[in-house]
């Protein structure tokens, strides 16, 4: 019960700052609106681009986390993690409940943007969905969203170690918008990079949760991008406590 009540106060938090997450989901349909464009002056067939790049938008607004800055910036940086430490429940878990609310709001503007876009131009989504692969295909996203969560999480703790990791920040962003397939489908990409992004996590976090809505995974592949996604989870909460213990150690709180 205690979890579904500090559940419901980050929902009342978040719906305090509503228009910050409003101008934020516009950053990535704005971005992939530009893409679009791209491809059209490329002379490509972009029926199915239009909908894979709506299917990123609305799939990263929810997948994709961005709880690095607090952690780092104002919790480690500024000493809030003090405020934490003596609680009944772990950091990892307080900042996940308190981000999801941010993940669900700006998931239903991507969902309210997109189906106004698609009053006007009906017929460019084209989802293909068999019914039984429905709650694996939620599966796949909820652990996106873990993966995502748990990678930043992890990168933030440098901040244990490192005055300024703004250049670690912005690299990772980057690796993840291509090596999930934010630029492009990964199998356009050259033959190395697609075995690059199917190594690495990021794509199990963009790419991989939105093609089962498209009908390009059969249900096989789809407990595939599941079983590699636990892999990964596992991997990187390994990662993230061996970080948060060391780095732990060197955290100091002054006030006055």
């Amino acid at each position: 019960m205690k979890w579904l009540r500090m559940l419901g106060l980050y929902f009342e938090r978040t719906f305090e700052y509503r228009l910050q997450s409003l101008l934020w989901i516009l950053i990535p349909i704005i971005n992939n609106f530009t893409v679009i464009l791209f491809w059209t002056g490329a002379k490509l067939n972009t029926s199915s681009l239009i909908s894979y790049y709506i299917l990123m938008t609305i799939g990263g607004s929810f997948t994709t986390s961005h709880i690095e800055y607090n952690v780092s910036e104002i919790d480690i940086k500024q000493g809030q993690l003090v405020n934490y430490l003596t609680k009944p429940i772990s950091y990892y878990w307080i900042e996940l409940l308190a981000e999801i609310p941010y993940r669900v709001l700006q998931s239903v503007y991507a969902i309210i943007i997109i189906s106004g876009i698609l009053i006007f131009f009906p017929g460019v989504l084209k989802l293909s969905v068999h019914i039984f692969a429905i709650p694996f295909i939620i599966c796949i996203f909820i652990l996106g969203y873990l993966l995502s969560f748990t990678m930043k999480m992890s990168f933030a703790y440098l901040s244990f170690w490192f005055k300024d990791i703004q250049a670690v920040f912005e690299l990772l962003s980057i690796m993840a918008i291509i090596f999930s397939g934010g630029i492009m489908p990964i199998p356009w990409y050259p033959r190395i990079l697609q075995i690059v992004c199917n190594i690495l996590p990021f794509a199990y976090s963009g790419y991989y949760t939105i093609i089962p809505l498209q009908g390009l995974v059969a249900l096989p592949g789809i407990f595939s991008i599941i079983l590699i996604q636990c892999v990964w989870l596992f991997v990187l909460i390994l990662v993230h406590n061996f970080l948060w213990k060391r780095g732990i150690k060197e955290f100091t709180a002054v006030g006055q």
